[in-house]
């Protein structure tokens, strides 16, 4: 690890020529002794958020930072004009199925509208695609949804006859049949279900889930269209109040496919649809974790599950009919180093795999041989050419179809769909979004490696203007996650590309705790194993000093939320290496915030976190990382957080908390390096709050008036 010097201080901030002084809420120690540790939070009284005196204090916390930031408004103007543009992130390119093209169309001349079309020369485009039009149907286009808008989900009968929609209402869908041809409802009597409908092979019955009283998916029923929905059977019921059936049709028609799943397991059974009124069958036991996936290949199952041994996930086979996978699966395919399988689609002549390589989504095509096999031996995988592209397969129906759809990003790729067939040739390009202007010349991308104390190997992914010099001297933003397993896949986004124009090299740290590679990433991340997360951020941060990117106490550390929580922590470990802190939204009070009786941690919290008033691993655990209680009185980054009372999962008073208990523990000069919190009402329209940040972001870098 790179030793943490100081370095000289960037040019002054704009504000650094007044003393401002912050707001001091007066400690009021309360005494917790849990598992033989005590401890006295000083600010527990913060957490009554709707007492007037909170309210004054908050008032009081607003105002100190505007007079902070008022010289920031020449800046935010700037800055608000080239963030206001956004990259439109909706694919919709028509998509092939039996013979028909149906189409998405969503413009302001279209409005929101589902529609269809007969396969034939005439319609098709240059890539064998038909090119809607905005404000004009394609020769013999018929819509078959006008208002979309409410619509959350929509199923085809096999013959295309009928076409279920269903329909947002207060407690759960409203399944509304109607027939394809003349838009006459042909039953709209289900109501309570969820989104997911599929009907039988006959096209006379719908099998559907059923909400109960939290709204959650908990049954599978058949209703005969019709007939009276209160006498229509229950096929499955799910009694673990954790998890959520859902239902999907498999490719080829045949099969129903029935999942439950929960943050911490996941079950599977089928239902031939050709007897809708049969039994379920169960084809896995009650799995741990919920990465397990099956698939229906028409005369086999997929599976995608954990090796026991080596915990590398593996692709296996079994047979059709009961059973309790993943027991008794052939082994066909093993993810390598670096490598974890994620999904599985089957297809008459090919599977289409979805794996993560190198911490980026990539997808590869599986041959099938004349009797159904797979030709592990012959995969072809979709390459793109970036060094950052995040390849996503896309909704592919058709069976018989040859090719598949996927989505392609990267912080210079604009979202593209493109096509890839099993027959060979390059990628296809359906769709690109056009981005005015955008030259990606201009700029470099990168994937980095920095090294974890424990020797884990931690990728950063890069982004920086291309006459940027990696020797120390640009600003540097650093974004760092790692938690409940969520990714941070490179984007286009204005404002990175904005940022990158000013000559700030952006870089996002994938450190463990996210799902950058895999569960077990995840895995070595959550619970007794956070700390993890925090090496891994510190070591990307000292490997971006050692590779030239940057400079000790020249980067601006950002997060969201709970990962606001790894940031923190880092800021504490090794505060000499951050300039400054932007958090929004921060949970970086865990362990108070999740000690507090009001607080009713969800099932996903509990897996991520433990409960640290029953657990001792999981109490201590969150002591030694909570951002709050860990603050050492040294020189700290100046911070910038920004809450809400209303719209967001974490108490308001966990920032609060945090900036009060650095103001009184930080030895920075408060003029230099100001600790600000910002309050609003909700995040609704909290477009004006982020401005403000990047602005106080680039101010405290030394970049507000770099220019691109």
């Amino acid at each position: 690890m790179t030793d943490h010097l100081v370095p000289a201080a960037p040019h002054p901030p704009l504000h650094a020529a007044e003393t401002l002084l912050a707001p001091r809420p007066e400690p009021r120690p309360v005494q917790r002794i849990l598992f033989g540790d005590a401890a006295e939070p000083p600010f527990r009284w913060l957490r009554s958020i709707r007492t007037a005196e909170v309210r004054q204090h908050l008032a009081a916390e607003n105002a100190h930072t505007d007079r902070a930031t008022s010289a920031l408004a020449p800046l935010r103007a700037r800055l608000a004009e080239t963030l206001a543009d956004e990259v439109p992130q909706e694919l919709s390119v028509p998509v092939l199925l039996d013979g028909w093209w149906y189409i998405d169309r969503t413009h302001p001349l279209d409005g929101v509208t589902f529609s269809r079309v007969r396969d034939c020369e005439a319609v098709r485009g240059p890539a064998g695609v038909p090119v809607p039009v905005p404000g004009q149907l394609l020769p013999g286009e018929s819509v078959l949804v006008e208002d979309c808008r409410r619509v959350l989900g929509i199923a085809l009968s096999p013959d295309h006859r009928l076409l279920a929609r269903a329909e947002a209402a207060a407690a759960g869908c409203r399944l509304v049949v109607t027939d394809a041809e003349t838009g006459v409802v042909v039953d709209d009597s289900v109501h309570g279900a969820g989104p997911d409908a599929v009907f039988s092979a006959d096209s006379t019955a719908l099998l559907h889930t059923r909400l109960d009283d939290l709204g959650r998916r908990a049954e599978v029923r058949r209703h005969v269209l019709g007939s009276d929905p209160s006498t229509d059977p229950v096929l499955l019921e799910e009694p673990d109040h954790w998890s959520e059936l859902t239902l999907s049709r498999s490719r080829d028609g045949s099969a129903l496919m029935i999942r439950s799943t929960s943050p911490v397991a996941a079950e599977v059974w089928t239902l031939d649809l050709a007897a809708p009124a049969a039994t379920p069958v169960q084809v896995t036991d009650r799995l741990p974790g919920s990465s397990t996936v099956v698939e229906h290949a028409g005369d086999r199952l997929l599976l995608l599950h954990a090796d026991p041994v080596t915990h590398r996930c593996v692709l296996s086979e079994a047979p059709l009919g009961p059973g309790t996978l993943p027991e008794g699966a052939t082994p066909l395919l093993h993810a390598q180093e670096g490598e974890s399988f994620e999904s599985v689609e089957a297809f008459a002549g090919f599977v289409a795999l979805q794996l993560r390589v190198g911490a980026l989504p990539a997808v590869r095509m599986i041959p099938r041989r004349a009797d159904g096999s797979l030709d592990v031996g012959a995969v072809r995988e979709i390459v793109t050419g970036g060094p950052l592209d995040a390849v996503r397969l896309e909704h592919t129906p058709d069976w018989e179809q040859r090719s598949i759809r996927c989505r392609v990003d990267s912080f210079l790729t604009p979202p593209t769909m493109i096509g890839a067939s099993l027959d060979g040739g390059d990628p296809f390009v359906l769709q690109r979004v056009e981005v005015p202007g955008l030259d990606a010349s201009r700029y470099v991308e990168k994937r980095l490696w920095a090294t974890s104390p424990d020797r884990t190997r931690v990728p950063i992914s890069l982004i920086a203007r291309a006459d940027v010099v990696a020797d120390g001297t640009a600003p540097v933003l650093l974004h760092g996650h790692g938690v409940f397993g969520q990714c941070l896949d490179p984007l286009l986004q204005p404002e990175v590309l904005a940022l990158a124009d000013r000559g700030v090299v952006v870089a996002v740290a994938h450190v463990r705790g996210g799902g950058e590679l895999g569960p077990q990433w995840h895995h070595d991340g959550r619970r007794q194993r956070r700390m993890h997360s925090v090496d891994d951020l510190v070591a990307c941060a000292d490997h971006l000093v050692a590779s030239g990117w940057a400079a000790p106490g020249r980067i601006g550390a950002v997060a969201t939320g709970a990962g606001a929580m790894v940031v923190g922590a880092a800021a504490n470990r090794a505060p000499e290496l951050f300039r400054a802190v932007l958090a929004e939204t921060p949970l970086v009070d865990p362990l108070e915030t999740l000690l507090a009786p009001e607080v009713m941690l969800t099932l996903e919290e509990w897996t991520e976190f433990g409960d640290p008033a029953e657990d001792e691993t999981a109490y201590r655990t969150l002591r030694a990382c909570s951002p709050a209680e860990n603050i050492r009185e040294t020189e700290y980054p100046a911070v910038y957080a920004f809450t809400a009372l209303e719209g967001t999962d974490i108490p308001p008073a966990c920032a609060a908390i945090w900036v009060a208990r650095l103001r009184e523990r930080v030895t920075s000069d408060p003029a230099e390096r100001p600790v600000l919190l910002r309050v609003a009402d909700s995040l609704e329209g909290g477009e004006d709050l982020r401005v403000e940040g990047v602005a106080w972001l680039l101010d405290q870098l030394g970049a507000a008036d770099l220019e691109g």
